[in-house]
């Protein structure tokens, strides 16, 4: 039986973020789709495919919370494990904004700490 390779949407303005995501995750046998700002990645979940999404807070013309909102709305991904990726911690945002976040992890981030996140919300 073949199985499917996850593939992981990961949204952040930070080229070396981008980078440093890829590099962890590398060995796990994922596909990483990295792209700069949230509008990008709700381009791309609208008609891609998706396991898991990654997400910075900050970014130009979408922020993850707005991006966040955005795919919820999605039929096809209303149930999509997202992750949280960000220097803000999530007292800084009300409570309703952060709905439907499956993990936060605050900046920086060791790799064995995102790495044991993504194998918590992915299912195998």
């Amino acid at each position: 039986m073949k199985t499917t390779t996850k593939i992981v949407l990961h949204a952040d303005d930070s080229g070396s973020v981008r980078r440093w995501v890829a590099e962890q995750l590398a060995g796990m046998g994922l596909k990483v789709v990295s792209v700069a700002d949230g509008q990008v990645a709700l381009e791309y979940l609208r008609d891609g495919r998706c396991d898991l999404l990654l997400t910075d807070l900050e970014m130009p013309n979408l922020d993850g919370l707005g991006l966040l909102a955005a795919v919820r709305e999605l039929p096809t991904h209303r149930f999509l494990p997202v992750l949280v990726l960000s220097s803000k911690q999530p007292g800084e945002f009300d409570p309703s904004r952060r709905q439907g976040v499956t993990g936060w992890l605050v900046k920086p981030v060791d790799g064995e700490h995102l790495r044991r996140w993504v194998r918590r919300v992915l299912p195998e």
